[in-house]
Formats: structure tokens, C-alpha cells, sequence
């Protein structure tokens, strides 16, 4: 048996004992998981807008997108479910022509008790303390200081008087220029006697910053999970067209991205509605999260359900993801779930203590080019298995058959030899199924359904290219169980 030897020469004359090392049949095949957050960075950021940056706590978010920021918001959140996968963000800069949004509240004080002012920013409450006596003047900057005291609080407070009229009021921002802010849910209450807060109509924030540059400037890094905060179509369009690249053979670096849908349920002809927003999008890479009404921001809703799924998905891409729990969600149960499902948004249900438990993840791809009705990706399992598929085979043959030789004939080239021919790559494709697709991680069912599809071969008229098509009969999801009882 000859045996290829890559270090000691063939001539070597020189007497002693050599052994090459080599570890092509040991260890396994795996690739790290990334997940990017792309969201909008305040003008306080320290990070360079359109760069992605790895980030391991949320303090260090808020210096380099700052505090408050989509971005380091994104962050928190994903960190707060998922401290496993990689995390990057990818921060957008404002929109240098867009508006901030703000809204005023107007303070009045006469013979003020002592209590507090209740404040809620995005259904999470901060008080401010109210002393007896105190004047218009005193409750609003102690309102201004509890709001600008918050932790990654997306607004700023400042007071505004007003001589002319005499009046004393608290504006408050967005802390980044855009429509963003136009998510903001903000309430203010006095639970003090002789205060009192009249709210005034709030200004909405304009333009969205534009992403399709940035996401262009990632190159070849592969992010598994994102989460994009921009769903106007504009943006939804940039992040479909660069995934859907992203996931061609001469790529091969696809991930999955989350956004979150905002607005009634409503139906496709309606205009701010969630399913009016779906319908254009067809993506198999971009999953739709259906925050509705809820007083919590997009961005949170996006990249909460990003931490959850792929910290799942991550282990096991086929996994069944019924029943993942998102503590720390504000939402109201779902009307329609099946026209969710429909039309491509992800659902979930509420338990008995009020927390969100997801029901079923799945794309928004639901029509083929022709128009028609197409489920070949409707749960995020299927292009998560696919893709990993694709990713094992191409990782295992690179680090078995690196520097072979091809043969198109199944000659007896000796015990040992280094040659691939079409026998050998069927055999391996078969062993990979059998032994690692079904045994091991159950992604693939069907074995000898498998190995009639494997068809191998030398291109002709070449001596270095092997094509194959293999048909994998991915392993199913248990959601349904339909029975009939027909008693006696």
C-alpha cells in the first residue's frame, strides 16, 4: 500500500525515526455563530456608523452606540436572553435631514401634597419624587432628572418655560434623529394632589436612515442571526436582496434576519397594518415578528426573539421552537393566528402568568415567482436545515479530501490512495446521511429514498470538477395533531 507522505521526502537519506502529524480524521466540523443587531447609533456613539462592531456587555453598547440608542437598546436586550452566539451590532447613523420626535407635557402646581410622578417610557415606569409645596418649576426637573437618569432610556428630558404664558413644561425626544421615535409610548401621571400634567400632541420624527450600503460593507463575515430595527419597505427590500445573495452557492454565508411588524392585525389592503406590511416582502431568510400595538419599542421585540431562537436554532437547526418563553415581552393575545401564518408572520400565545410563549416560527416566504401559494420554506427550520446541511458536507469534504486527486473511472487505484472518484463521493454522502443526518442530529429522514437520489460525476470533457445532486428529505415538525373520535 503506497501511503502519500507531505513532509518526509520520498529521497530522505538521513537515518532517525519521522512522523508527520496530521489531524484531517480528527475533531468535528462546526462554524461559530454570529448574531448582528442593525440598528441606529446616537450622534454620542464612539463606534464608526456603518462598521460592525463585536460587543460582550451592554455597558460597553451604550459608550460605543450611545445611551438610549437603538443600538445599544438591541443590544441589552439580546444580551439580557442570549449570552452564547457571538454578538455584533452594525450601527446606522442617523438621518442627517430627519427631525427628532418629542412631545411636551405642560406642569401645573398649586398647594402640591407630597407624592410622585409616575412615568412610563415604553411600559417601563420610573417615579419622581414631589414635595410638599413644590412649584411647576421643581415637579418638572425632578421629572427631567428621573428620565435622563434611566438606564438606556430612548428619550431626553429637558425643561421649557415659557414667560410669555406662564407655563412650565418637560420635552421630551427621541434620543436619535428618524421615525423611530415615533414608537415611543410615553405616559406621565401625578399622584400628588395639587399637581397636575396635561399632555400635549406629540410631533413624529422623519426619515429612515438607509442600510443597504452598510449591509454591502460586511462582506464575507457570515452572521447566522440578525436583527434588523428598520421595517420600512426600503430597508426590508435591502436586507432581503442581501441575504437571498448571501445564500447562493458562490457565497454560502446566510443567515436569518428578524424585524418586527408593528399596527393591527388589519388585512392586505389596508395600509399600517401587519399583514398589509407582509405582503410584500416573500423573503425565506427574513422572519416577521408580530409585536402589533405593544408599548415596548420594535427593536426589542426583534431582538428578543432573535436571542431566543437562534440560541435554540444554534444547537440544533431542525429543533422544534414551540414553547420558548419570552419573560420580559408586553403583549395581547393574537386574534387571527392562522392569517399570520398565511401570510408569512411568526405567532406566539400568552400562558396563565402573562408570558409570551412562542407558538411557531416561520418565514415570510409564501409565493413562488409565478405567484402561487409555496410552503417549501414556511417554517424557519427548513432553511436552517438546508443551509446546515450545505455547511457540514462542505466543511467535512474540505477537511477530509483536501489535496486529492479525480478520477472519473472506479479503478483500484490501491488501499490508502488519495483519489476521489464518483463511488467515493456517493459512498461519503451516504455515509454522512445515514450516520450523522438521521443518527446523530436527526435533521434528515428517508435513507434509502436518499441514496436512489445521489446522482455523481466527472464534468465532461474536465479533470477537476465533480458535480452531484443529492436530494435530502428533511426531518418534519410536530405542530398538528388532527383525530377523529368516532365513539360507539
Amino acid at each position: 500500500m503506497a501511503i502519500a507522505f507531505t513532509e518526509i521526502p520520498e529521497a530522505l537519506l538521513v537515518p532517525g525515526q519521522y512522523q508527520e502529524i496530521d489531524n484531517s480524521l480528527a475533531g468535528t466540523v462546526s462554524d461559530v455563530k454570529r448574531a448582528l443587531m442593525v440598528g441606529t447609533m446616537s450622534a454620542s456613539g464612539t463606534a464608526t456608523a456603518g462598521k460592525a462592531v463585536q460587543v460582550r456587555n451592554a455597558d460597553k453598547a451604550k459608550i460605543l452606540f450611545g445611551n438610549g440608542s437603538p443600538a445599544a437598546i438591541m443590544a441589552a436586550e439580546f444580551l439580557k436572553h442570549n449570552t452564547t452566539e457571538e454578538l455584533w451590532v452594525l450601527p446606522i447613523a442617523e438621518p442627517d435631514a430627519g427631525t427628532k420626535w418629542n412631545r411636551s407635557f405642560v406642569i401645573s402646581a398649586s398647594n402640591a401634597a407630597a407624592g410622585n410622578v409616575a412615568i412610563t417610557i415604553n411600559g417601563k415606569e420610573v417615579k419622581a419624587a414631589v414635595a410638599a409645596g413644590a412649584l411647576a418649576s421643581d415637579v418638572a426637573s425632578a421629572i427631567t432628572a428621573a428620565i435622563n437618569g434611566t438606564e438606556n432610556s430612548p428619550v431626553e428630558a429637558e425643561v421649557v418655560t415659557d414667560s410669555e404664558n406662564n407655563t412650565v413644561s418637560v420635552k421630551l425626544s427621541s434620543v436619535v434623529k428618524g421615525v423611530t421615535g415615533n414608537y415611543n409610548t410615553i405616559a406621565i401621571t401625578a399622584n400628588a394632589s395639587g399637581v397636575s400634567i396635561n399632555a400635549q400632541n406629540a410631533v413624529p420624527g422623519t426619515l429612515s436612515p438607509e442600510i443597504e450600503d452598510s449591509l454591502v460593507a460586511l462582506g464575507s463575515a457570515r452572521y447566522h442571526y440578525i436583527t434588523s430595527e428598520f421595517a420600512d419597505p426600503a430597508n426590508i427590500k435591502a436586507m432581503a436582496d442581501e441575504l437571498n445573495d448571501r445564500y447562493t452557492a458562490l457565497r454560502q454565508i446566510d443567515g436569518r434576519c428578524f424585524i418586527a411588524l408593528s399596527g393591527e392585525l388589519g388585512d392586505a389592503s389596508t395600509a399600517n397594518t401587519m399583514l398589509y406590511s407582509a405582503q410584500t416582502i416573500n423573503c425565506p431568510h427574513i422572519a416577521l415578528v408580530p409585536r402589533g400595538v405593544s408599548v415596548q419599542h420594535p427593536c426589542v421585540w426583534a431582538a428578543a426573539w432573535c436571542a431566543k431562537l437562534s440560541r435554540r436554532l444554534a444547537d440544533d437547526p431542525a429543533a422544534n421552537t414551540t414553547d420558548i418563553e419570552i419573560s420580559d415581552l408586553i403583549a395581547e393575545e393574537l386574534d387571527d393566528r392562522q392569517a399570520l401564518l398565511e401570510n408569512g408572520i411568526c405567532t406566539y400565545r400568552i400562558d396563565t402568568s402573562g408570558n409570551l410563549l412562542i407558538e411557531r416560527a416561520v418565514t415570510s416566504y409564501t409565493e413562488n415567482s409565478d405567484g402561487a401559494r409555496d410552503t417549501s420554506y414556511l417554517d424557519i427550520q427548513v432553511v436552517e436545515t438546508v443551509s446546515a446541511i450545505r455547511t457540514y458536507i462542505n466543511q467535512l469534504a474540505r477537511k477530509r479530501f483536501k489535496t486529492w486527486k479525480l478520477a472519473r473511472t472506479e479503478e483500484n487505484f490501491g488501499a490508502g490512495s488519495k483519489v476521489m472518484t464518483p463511488g467515493v463521493w456517493r459512498s461519503f454522502l451516504a455515509e454522512v446521511y445515514q450516520s450523522h443526518f438521521i443518527q446523530e442530529v436527526q435533521w434528515c429522514q428517508d435513507f434509502d429514498s436518499y441514496k436512489d437520489s445521489i446522482i455523481v460525476e466527472v464534468k465532461a470533457g474536465s479533470k477537476t470538477r465533480l458535480e452531484y445532486r443529492h436530494r435530502p428529505i428533511l426531518i418534519g415538525q410536530f405542530y398538528v395533531g388532527a383525530g377523529l373520535n368516532q365513539f360507539q
